[in-house]
């Protein structure tokens, strides 16, 4: 489940994964969708009617939001690596387990922070009618929480 989360964090913008993978089958679901543009930014463009300048912007952005929260996921792959061995060690070292747990909560709190910069620098290019929809398209995921992920 964690390693879901972290695909899911990974998406460059809440409430557009999901979307784009669906929407762009052939692309991978993601950045570099055909036509020299990302996916993500064509699915922007159509379904919240955004300019040619404000589609690059967002291109530009989620590139280098992609850039920054790849290295955060690594950060926490590694530190939940770390706590699965030393939780299936014979002998475990509960302090160390408690320092890791914390580690990976900062971790997960550092990610929610670059994706709230990032929905922000988003909103920012946005007029106040296409963050409304925005917003909309957001709240509108029935079945799913606040990470993208299914509910059961």
């Amino acid at each position: 489940m964690k390693k879901t989360m972290m695909v899911i964090t990974a998406s460059l913008l809440l409430g557009f994964g999901s979307a784009t993978a669906t929407a762009c089958p052939n692309s991978g679901g993601g950045f570099g969708g055909r036509g020299g543009r990302g996916c993500t930014a064509g699915m922007m463009e159509e379904r919240l009617g955004l300019n040619d300048k404000q589609s690059e912007q967002v291109e530009e952005l989620q590139a280098n939001h992609f850039k920054k929260v790849s290295s955060e996921r690594r950060k926490l792959a590694t530190l939940e690596k770390e706590l699965q061995a030393e939780s299936l060690k014979a002998k475990q070292d509960k302090k160390k387990i408690d320092q890791l747990s914390e580690k990976i909560g900062k971790q997960h709190a550092a990610l929610a922070r670059l994706r709230s910069t990032h929905m922000a620098e988003v909103a920012a290019i946005l007029t106040p009618e296409q963050r409304d929809s925005m917003r909309t398209m957001m709240d509108f995921r029935p079945g799913r929480n606040s990470y993208g992920m299914m509910q059961k």
